[in-house]
């Protein structure tokens, strides 16, 4: 496996800047300008000149850009072929789950998976949007079930887009918005909201917010929540009404329902790999989610 400083190196590259690359890593843009400066006096060469804007790649820097990822795909070509000789009865696909939706289709997806591949094990794992990202990324996951925007922001995952959600308002049976089918956006403007939190998914958090700045508000918000199910619970208990996908409501939820009107709120869910991953029964996997969502309204 390549030094974890030339994996940050290239981020810098391809993300445009060390900031850009500390965030697709997680890590600080000091973190990421003390890894790369550590690399280049290992090396004795200046990779980057950092007098302009932003970092631009020395002529050293070039040729050694060029030959790491030659590396990198030569990596991966001996990877594919180290998965396709451990292809064993054992092999696991390792599937990273967030809420309820993925709970009402994966099992009919995986019928159809496991006609294909009857000898290998499945494992499903219950993750949040950026837990799931995380583990993906570390190799914990073949793939992971999350909101585009989320998967999207890493370069090195391949995103396969799979359903536009319909989102919506919920609220208790007993909250007074309960009478009502439908609601403009504005009139939710001091109503209590429940949401989830930055921490669950932090590039959708960011998307929520810059909606309703869209929608020409800011929401109260009286509590953050790391996943669906305590969402569901507190509004329920009547804390306060929230925004979510009709998708991943179910009647046992016992919440009731509003559409809304003129409002900029939107997600799209989607299922995500390793680009680094190129074993034929992940692929197959995702393009038989794709099919599969397809059918579905």
């Amino acid at each position: 496996m390549l030094d974890k400083r030339i994996l940050y190196f290239l981020a810098v590259v391809e993300e445009g800047s060390f900031s850009a690359a500390g965030k697709a890593h997680y890590i600080t843009q000091s973190a990421i300008s003390q890894q790369v400066a550590s690399l280049e006096n290992d090396l004795n060469i200046p990779l980057f000149d950092r007098t302009f804007y932003k970092p631009r790649l020395t002529k050293a820097g070039e040729k050694y850009y060029t030959f790491c990822k030659d590396i990198l795909y030569k990596e991966v070509d001996v990877l594919n072929e180290m998965y396709k000789l451990a292809n064993t009865e054992e092999e696991i696909l390792h599937i990273g789950i967030t809420g309820p939706l993925e709970s009402k289709h994966l099992p009919n997806i995986i019928v159809r998976y496991e006609k294909l591949y009857p000898d290998k094990v499945i494992k499903v794992t219950k993750c949040t949007f950026l837990s799931g990202v995380d583990q993906l990324l570390s190799g914990e996951l073949d793939v992971a079930f999350g909101i585009s925007n989320d998967l999207s922001y890493h370069t090195t995952i391949a995103v396969t887009e799979l359903i536009k959600h319909k989102i919506c308002v919920i609220c208790s049976p007993e909250h007074p918005l309960a009478k009502r089918r439908s609601i403009d956006s504005k009139e939710l403007k001091n109503v209590p909201v429940v949401s989830l939190s930055k921490e669950s998914g932090p590039n959708f958090y960011a998307d929520f917010m810059r909606s309703f700045r869209e929608d020409g508000f800011t929401p109260n918000i009286v509590k953050y929540v790391d996943n669906l199910e305590e969402l569901i619970l507190d509004v329920r208990l009547n804390r306060g009404i929230a925004w979510t996908s009709k998708e991943v409501i179910n009647e046992t939820d016992k919440v009731h329902i509003l559409d809304i009107n003129d409002s900029h709120h939107g997600a799209t869910f989607a299922v995500g790999r390793r680009k680094r991953n190129l074993r034929e029964d992940v692929k197959v996997f995702i393009d038989l989610c794709s099919d599969y969502f397809s059918t579905v309204s």
